[in-house]
């Protein structure tokens, strides 16, 4: 059996363990496993395809950052659904209020934790963008035109004359970039 193929042949809480551990590949496999249903769930949630597919980076990115608090006893999918509705409702939150009149009464009472949480998003998206930009030319061009475009891997390619599997490939590997950044 192949290495990937190992890694798809584990359950998911076997997955947790090992991303727990740090091991990228079990990341990858989980991220592969999981990242359809995920932004499945943010669309119906935000009705945008390119927030839905941000904000579903963004939760495994938290899975990444985070994974010392994984659980392996625990549903995997409960762990990601929850990420991604509290997303999502950070979202509307944050919209409404922005829409809010100042001079009024706050539309919601931040407490310290919400404010930390909003600031380690922001050092961690600033990190995010700075590994990006770090990266070399077509990983970094193939990357934003996949995660900051929406756009699909099929047209990627054909708009820069590779195959769907060197496209496929640029994104794996700025990934794994902005993991080693992060860590």
């Amino acid at each position: 059996m192949s290495l990937a193929g190992k890694y798809k042949a584990l359950s998911d809480s076997e997955l947790i363990a090992a991303v727990k551990d740090g091991d990228e590949r079990a990341f990858d496999a989980l991220f592969l496993r999981w990242y359809p249903q995920v932004r499945k769930f943010l669309m119906i949630l935000v009705k945008n395809k390119a927030l839905a597919e941000d904000l579903a980076q963004t939760v495994f990115m938290k899975v990444w950052l985070y994974r010392d608090r994984l659980d392996p006893a625990k549903s995997l999918k409960n762990y990601l659904l929850v990420l991604s509705k509290n997303g999502a409702l950070d979202v509307f939150k944050s919209k409404r209020l922005l829409l809010a009149d100042t001079k009024e009464a706050p539309v919601e009472q931040e407490g310290g934790d919400r404010t930390e949480y909003r600031t380690e998003f922001a050092e961690s998206y600033s990190r995010i963008l700075r590994a990006v930009e770090e990266m070399p030319g077509q990983r970094k061009q193939v990357f934003k035109m996949s995660r900051f475009q929406s756009m699909p891997n099929d047209r990627i390619a054909a708009e820069l004359g590779l195959s769907v599997r060197t496209v496929e490939k640029h994104i794996q590997l700025a990934l794994r970039d902005i993991r080693k950044f992060l860590s």
